[in-house]
């Protein structure tokens, strides 16, 4: 909807075009709880937003007290018949590809173009923005509050050709669903601990980039791999009660085959690349994941090497940590040293992870009075709810009496 309606009013008038889409869902909210839902559910929105946008036009020009003339007749008629050829599913999917790759114009920073995409095509709030890209949430609304401006100050960016897109537009593009992903994978601060729609939409997006074989990529169908390898395991990452399972925990014959078997595909066509992105390496390790029958026949070896190659390709505190939980499963690992070491990093300042890490780490050597200790010092910096209960679970199995 906020494609379709940006391609036809343009994206200076992108904050009427979020009005109007806000509005559109509130009147389904009030409309469909007595009539039912619609037998087309997605043409009734598109139509009413229309509608309200066709309205807000009407207000602004100061047309409507001449609702009989044939000046507003020949409004009507524009606004109908340019709205009517933007609804084709083709149509639908340009509007959208150029929305994205408007969004990510190099008059932006890389890090602005992932904030205004985030906000306007993904939906993302302050609060999602800032976990995922590891700022503060003033920082996050300054750099909102300035891109949007400057797209309202813009000329025509939807006119960009879709077809000739350079090589560093389509990976910011990557970047900003990667993250979307992984906000979906794990939610801020929704009330579910997964947000199984925003995945989905992520790889939804992810795949118009593929489809379109003039912007095809290896590094897209690696991020499409590393999607359908981590959303098959979603039906054995929650318990009865909402509640985390470690991967050790999981019920591996939950697992989505389908969407493995997706993953392979995907991989495949990567792999026939020279190329080597993070992408690529994240998919392979979340296949070894896959292919393990069970947690104990993980090979954590080869895993810790791909991390490894991974730092060295995409470093980061993050990469760095999943490093060091491979390789404290190998028995020749000091891993507590280097957990102390990052620990100084200033990503890890208030965090919970590396806590967390220790207490999993000294659980496994049956030191429980010690992994209790790091486990209570995670819970006290941990905010999510979920993570909260999981720690809450680790502090209890390492009491004496479950021991």
């Amino acid at each position: 909807m906020v494609a379709v309606l940006s391609r036809m009013l343009g994206l200076n008038q992108i904050d009427r075009i979020l009005d109007v889409v806000q509005d559109t869902f509130e009147t389904a909210l009030c409309k469909w709880k007595f009539s039912g839902i619609p037998d087309n559910p997605s043409g009734w929105l598109m139509q009413v937003a229309k509608n309200k946008a066709l309205n807000t036009i009407k207000r602004e020009n100061k047309i409507q007290a001449f609702s009989t003339s044939v000046y507003r007749s020949e409004v009507d008629k524009s606004f109908e018949n340019q709205f009517g050829g933007l609804l084709s599913p083709q149509d639908i999917k340009d509007s959208e590809l150029r929305l994205l790759f408007a969004c990510c114009h190099p008059r932006f920073s890389v890090k602005n173009q992932i904030i205004i995409t985030l906000n306007i095509l993904c939906g993302f709030g302050i609060p999602e923005i800032a976990n995922a890209l590891l700022m503060n949430e003033e920082a996050v609304k300054k750099a909102l509050t300035r891109s949007k401006a400057s797209l309202r100050e813009s000329g025509n960016l939807l006119q960009t050709s879709i077809i000739t897109q350079s090589a560093e537009r389509i990976k910011t593009v990557q970047t900003i669903l990667y993250l979307m992903f992984n906000e979906g994978y794990k939610t801020t601060r929704g009330k579910k601990a997964i947000n199984n729609d925003l995945c989905y939409e992520a790889i939804r997006l992810a795949r118009l980039l593929e489809k379109d074989n003039s912007i095809v990529s290896s590094a897209t169908n690696a991020l499409l791999a590393l999607m359908f390898f981590n959303i098959a395991r979603f039906p054995a990452r929650l318990d009865a009660s909402d509640e985390w399972l470690t991967l050790e925990e999981q019920d591996r014959s939950k697992w989505h085959t389908i969407f493995i078997e997706e993953g392979y595909y995907y991989l495949n066509i990567a792999t026939q690349s020279a190329t080597v992105t993070r992408y690529h390496i994240e998919a392979i390790i979340a296949s070894l994941h896959c292919a393990a029958p069970t947690f104990e026949a993980t090979d954590w070896a080869k895993i810790a090497r791909l991390y490894y190659q991974l730092e060295h390709i995409a470093p980061s505190p993050l990469v760095t940590l999943n490093r060091i939980i491979a390789e404290s499963y190998l028995s020749n690992a000091d891993s507590i040293k280097a957990l102390d070491e990052l620990a100084a990093h200033k990503d890890f300042k208030s965090n919970f992870l590396i806590p967390a890490v220790k207490g999993d780490v000294y659980k496994r050597k049956g030191e429980f009075k010690i992994a209790r200790a790091f486990y209570e010092q995670a819970l006290s910096l941990s905010v999510s709810p979920a993570d909260k209960k999981l720690l809450q679970k680790k502090i209890l199995q390492c009491q004496p009496n479950t021991n």
